[in-house]
């Protein structure tokens, strides 16, 4: 196997998108292979920047000892991060398959890093990210794409969503070996400064494997190192990107009296389009608003006119979301766009300014700060291709609000910055348009801008308060003001789930995954579930919106802990934590046209089986009709509790016979039905829930079975590493055996990381001694379920319970083995003689469960 190149990155491209890579492209992998990462990406908008991905994981597989072994593009923007997503995916598909003899090679040494898979990709998206399989394997490749919370809140030890014991794992994962792209760093001032304190933290004799890459397409970056587009090398070689990056776009201002004069301004203007040189109709048309309830006013009133609109929003379930970009792809894509009279619109907020792959013929959008419109008008004519075929510059309008013009207080979102945009919009307009192209907008005043948030000093003070996971200090600082500046309060977003069934059953057997999550500020949620006033939200919110009041205590809401981990029901929103997974009644209603709308009564669709589809992990199905009414309508009766008493034949062979009948019927149903239904025909366990939600009457739960080896299907990211659970193998683990595979494994993992020699060997000796307090008998009487008989029985001491074994607690309230272990070693001299680092050895036998 030959080595890898610069030069081979060009091919590598090609193998893995179909198409050659721009020069720059081209050009910064060979820098990065040279000599590094610049601090600082600065292109325009439409340029290929998500191309860093490509370039990161070809400089890992070319350079694996000095490259990161997880790359994070983070970016503050739902939708970006689930197109970031699939460019991730196919960069992983394609390495996975290994269809040319490049992409071969780049497979096998990726695969030696860890001996497992090549390259993961995980989203880290706002709420609770469910999916935590990239923090099981420290030397595994992975690409995360995380918004700032989710990925600031794990490098500060304060994880959304993450259980108390696995936050110092995701702190240590997400703070080393990492290459952090920060897309539009402008938009993450604070995190940015944070992130740079963060990397001049000492290493503790760890490879500084640690880099942060500061992409923007907004000019004044001010960094002479920052890697820019070359006049000669880059657009004068390539007449693709010269288009993009030239491409005419003129904008006209108009002014609507009040913001709910909009919609009405959006239509009338939707109705006099066309192209001016050919008096055709335009074939796509964007509209980006400040509000979501904005946008879906907006929507309302031209799908009424007759319009062919869709309403894209960063307040929409990621399934809601695919299905909708799915529908406007041929729109607003144009290399796969259809010919058609028709017009189609999407109205979205700031959910795609940034990275967002839209290009609309024209676009309409409200004023907001500078930069932003910078990023809006990013979307127009992308390809710089209308421009070309019309021969005339792409149509924009952008309307001011008067009424919040003339407001003497600040904007919500953007502060003085619309005012002071508007104010040198106007000083500009010639000849009634503005030019709005991707080299303009420059020079404007700097509070055309909103003043940038500052995160405070990363003290040691505060990290020896966030270091303490569990049990946490009582008074810590908030991790909120590293991400987003400690002028900017209520950011804080819980995720929400809308399931039928809300019982302790349902939810294990159909646990709640990030598909089906949406994510929403904490005081709007605590708005709704109180039935106070909508409150307004935006996409972006650079500070707290204006606070609403309602009731106090709600019902039928509970917290969602996590696998194996009880729910909490919510009785008061003062119950409600930031990161919190609330699963709420669908009857509740705040979904409309599949965006966040707390107005609307009508019930929501339960995602519960599509999301776990979509999570490829294990299929499920529900046997209730309300929630299969696709099925219902079908050939055959569906297998129910009620018709127990009647029904000749096995459980089993009824279930069976009935997917057969359904599976005949895959034209009618949903992909992820037809898919789910295949595998729950080839195995399945049927299991009984007890509905005791007021909505969810009896039913049964089919889950997926392996029909090669019989046995359930487990997902492995469900583990919770608890030592009571019973062994996944059905045999008994002793703990000598135990003790050497995690010494061993450790060690290894170790080694394939490049860590120095002393540590490698300290982890090996911590691994060899981590559970060596399970020696104790009472431990040990817990493993056998309290039985003496058995315990008399053992030949060797066990690491793990047998599967079925009642469980029983034989230690003293407080008591865990992981004291016990730190004691037995502590009292054994010669054996902690061997460790080069003693306290890091005690440290790491005490903590390997994430207390103490």
């Amino acid at each position: 196997m030959g080595d890898l190149a610069a030069a081979d990155f060009r091919e590598f491209f090609r193998d893995v998108h179909g198409y050659d890579a721009f020069p720059w492209q081209q050009r910064l992998a060979e820098q990065v292979l040279d000599s590094g990462w610049p601090s600082v990406v600065d292109l325009p908008t439409g340029t290929g920047k998500t191309a860093l991905l490509d370039i990161a994981v070809f400089a890992l597989a070319t350079k694996p000892s000095e490259a990161p072994r997880r790359i994070v593009f983070v970016i503050d923007r739902r939708i970006v991060v689930d197109q970031v997503c699939q460019r991730a995916e196919t960069i992983c598909g394609q390495i996975q398959e290994g269809g040319t003899s490049l992409l071969l090679r780049i497979r096998k040494r990726l695969v030696q890093l860890s001996g497992g898979a090549p390259l993961g990709v995980a989203a880290l998206r706002g709420g609770i990210p469910i999916d935590g399989s990239w923090a099981h394997r420290p030397d595994q490749p992975w690409v995360l794409v995380s918004t700032v919370d989710q990925f600031g809140s794990r490098v500060l030890f304060r994880g959304y969503g993450v259980g108390h014991r696995m936050l110092p794992v995701h702190a240590g994962l997400a703070g080393n070996d990492c290459l952090v792209i920060l897309d539009e760093v402008h938009l993450s001032l604070p995190f940015a400064e944070t992130l740079s304190q963060v990397a001049e933290l000492p290493r503790g004799g760890l490879p500084r494997r640690f880099h942060i890459v500061k992409m923007s397409a907004t000019p004044g970056t001010g960094r002479e190192d920052a890697f820019r587009l070359d006049q000669v090398a880059d657009l004068d070689e390539c007449e693709e990107l010269q288009r993009r990056v030239r491409a005419k776009k003129h904008a006209q201002l108009k002014e609507v009296t009040k913001r709910d004069a909009l919609p009405a301004a959006v239509l009338r203007l939707a109705k006099s389009l066309s192209y001016p040189t050919t008096d055709q109709p335009v074939g796509s048309l964007g509209v980006v608003v400040n509000r979501v309830r904005t946008a879906r006013d907006t929507y309302r009133t031209l799908c009424d006119a007759g319009f062919k609109t869709h309403l894209i929003t960063g307040r929409m379930r990621p399934l809601d979301r695919v299905d909708e970009l799915d529908a406007i792809q041929s729109a607003v894509d144009p290399d796969r766009r259809e010919s058609s009279s028709e017009m189609t619109i999407v109205v979205s907020t700031q959910a795609i300014e940034v990275g967002a792959d839209f290009s609309f013929d024209a676009l309409i959008t409200e004023c907001a700060s500078v930069d932003s419109l910078r990023q809006r008008f990013g979307r127009l004519d992308r390809r710089g291709t209308c421009a070309e075929r019309t021969r005339a510059p792409s149509q924009a309008w952008i309307l001011g609000v008067k009424s919040e013009l003339n407001n003497k207080r600040p904007d919500p979102i953007y502060g003085d910055a619309v005012k002071a945009t508007w104010t040198e919009l106007q000083r500009l307009k010639r000849e009634g348009s503005i030019d709005v192209g991707p080299e303009s907008l420059g020079g404007f005043p700097a509070t055309a801008t909103p003043p940038p948030s500052q995160a405070p000093l990363l003290l040691n003070t505060y990290l020896d308060a966030w270091v303490q996971t569990n049990p946490q200090p009582i008074v810590q600082p908030q991790v909120e003001w590293f991400l987003h500046g400690i002028d900017r309060t209520g950011i804080a977003e819980v995720a929400i789930v809308w399931r039928r069934d809300r019982t302790e059953g349902a939810l294990r057997l159909v646990p709640p995954r990030q598909a089906e999550c949406l994510s929403v500020p904490i005081d709007a949620v605590k708005s709704w579930l109180s039935g106070g006033p909508e409150t307004e939200i935006a996409d972006v919110q650079r500070m707290a919106l204006e606070e609403t009041e309602g009731d106090a205590n709600i019902g039928g809401c509970v917290r969602w802990n996590g696998i194996g981990k009880p729910s909490e029901p919510i009785e008061s929103v003062e119950d409600i934590r930031p990161g919190d997974t609330l699963v709420v009644n669908p009857d509740r209603g705040g979904l409309s046209s599949r965006t966040w709308d707390p107005s609307s009564k009508t019930r929501v669709e339960d995602l519960g089986d599509a999301a776990q589809a979509a999570y490829a992990r294990r299929a499920t199905l529900r046997l209730d009709a309300e929630l299969l009414p696709e099925v219902a309508r079908l050939s055959g009766t569906m297998p129910s509790p009620g018709a127990e008493e009647e029904a000749e034949d096995p459980l089993r062979d009824r279930v069976r016979e009935w997917l057969g009948l359904q599976v005949n019927h895959t034209d009618s149903l949903p992909k992820w039905l037809t898919k789910t239904l295949a595998k729950l025909l080839r195995g399945c366990d049927c299991t009984l829930v007890e509905g005791r939600s007021e909505d969810a009457g009896d039913y049964y739960v089919l889950t997926e079975r392996n029909p090669d080896t019989g046995k359930p299907v487990y997902d492995p990211t469900t583990m919770d590493g608890s030592d009571e659970a019973g062994s996944m193998t059905g045999a008994g683990v002793t703990l000598g055996r135990h003790l050497e595979g995690v010494a061993n494994r450790a060690g290894r993992t170790a080694e394939r990381l490049g860590m120095p020699s002393e540590i490698v060997s300290d982890l090996r000796l911590a691994g060899r001694l981590h559970d060596i307090g399970k020696a104790d008998w009472r431990f040990q009487a817990q493993l056998v379920g309290g039985d003496p008989v058995s315990l008399e029985r053992l030949t060797a001491p066990l690491a793990k319970s047998l599967p079925g074994v009642r469980r029983v607690r034989r230690y003293p309230d407080g008591m865990r083995h992981e004291v016990g272990s730190v004691a037995l070693v502590n009292s054994a001299p010669e054996v902690l003689a061997q460790a080069h680092d003693r306290d890091l050895v005690l440290h790491l036998i005490g903590t390997h469960h994430g207390w103490a």
